[in-house]
């Protein structure tokens, strides 16, 4: 069953869905509808826009959780600036002549520091332990996600691929597709990765393999993406949405998390399937030697002298 974590705003009012009375429901359906203008608009405005009372806006929030409509609404600006497309985040950037590289490249790192610390704060590790136990009992694993989301998938996948054999990955949509969810088997299992906004023709794969009660796991965004209600398990993780550019920062990192448990779980496997790669790395020269030799001894030096100077720093006993 899936869990909603985390101060999302639809998560908490899918929570509150059975309390709300016909007044609340009225209200809630006009900001889940508006969210992005009714972020912006007082209670009078969201009264009379709603058809409801000020005092039911202003009894609200609480039904929620949050402390007051200036809260309430703080949460759904967040969301607004993460779901803005693409045309309107370029509008909020400063003017060129306003801006300076350093300046954009800073904003840029602490929105993509903001983004992991929201990850790690959210992060639940029961949801988390059955997904990778998923894909460690799959006989074949699937990764599907389109459009921006392709390279993740291609990451995703080649990571994968060193642990654990049967894994495949599928970055643009095509017919071909169904045919291929048709033949899998109950041993199988699809990932599926997808963020606002929600490729069309991937919706319609995810449920036409939930039709086929294919094994689905969901790396999403929220609670109301339009694959959770086919996915088995699902992991919530937002990207970074600072500009007309999405930051896959805090996705990866969520994915490098998911590669090392199934490394762990499957420890002799992955052990021995690193060790052939390497020798197969080897023997066919398939990196520079000199340079990649000269940046393993850096890191390592680095890694000793680091060390050495935690030892130095720890306070010296006598007996």
């Amino acid at each position: 069953m899936i869990q909603f974590q985390g101060d999302d705003f639809f998560a908490r009012l899918i929570a509150a869905q059975p309390k709300l009375s016909k007044k609340m429901a009225q209200l809630a359906a006009f900001i889940s509808e508006n969210y992005v203008k009714a972020a912006f608009m007082t209670t009078r405005e969201i009264a009379a826009a709603s058809g409801v009372s000020l005092t039911t806006v202003v009894r609200f929030p609480s039904l929620l959780g949050y402390a007051d409509f200036d809260q309430l609404r703080e949460s759904i600006q967040k969301l607004v600036k993460h779901d803005l497309t693409g045309v309107e985040r370029l509008r909020t950037l400063p003017r060129h002549e306003d801006r300076s590289t350093i300046a954009l490249l800073r904003r840029l790192v602490d929105h993509d520091i903001e983004s992991l610390h929201a990850l790690a704060q959210s992060f639940s590790e029961q949801p988390f332990e059955r997904f990778c136990q998923m894909l460690v009992e799959a006989n074949h694993v699937i990764i599907m996600g389109f459009r921006y989301i392709g390279p993740l998938v291609s990451y995703f996948g080649y990571s994968l691929q060193k642990i654990r054999p049967d894994v495949e990955t599928w970055t643009q949509s095509d017919s071909v597709l169904y045919d291929r969810i048709r033949l899998m088997k109950a041993t199988d299992v699809l990932v599926v990765i997808a963020f606002v906004p929600y490729p069309a023709d991937l919706v319609a794969l995810v449920r036409f393999a939930h039709q086929q009660q294919i094994h689905i796991v969901a790396i999403t965004d929220s609670p109301l993406s339009p694959i959770l209600p086919c996915a088995n398990e699902a992991l919530f993780v937002k990207p970074g949405w600072l500009d007309f550019v999405g930051s896959l920062a805090a996705p990866a990192a969520l994915i490098h998390a998911i590669v090392t448990q199934v490394a762990a779980n499957r420890e002799d496997e992955a052990r021995e399937r690193l060790h052939a790669l390497m020798d197969a790395a080897v023997q066919s020269d398939m990196y520079d030697r000199a340079a990649t030799a000269y940046q393993l001894f850096r890191n390592h030096m680095f890694v000793w002298e680091q060390d050495e100077e935690d030892e130095q720093a720890e306070p010296q006993h006598t007996p």
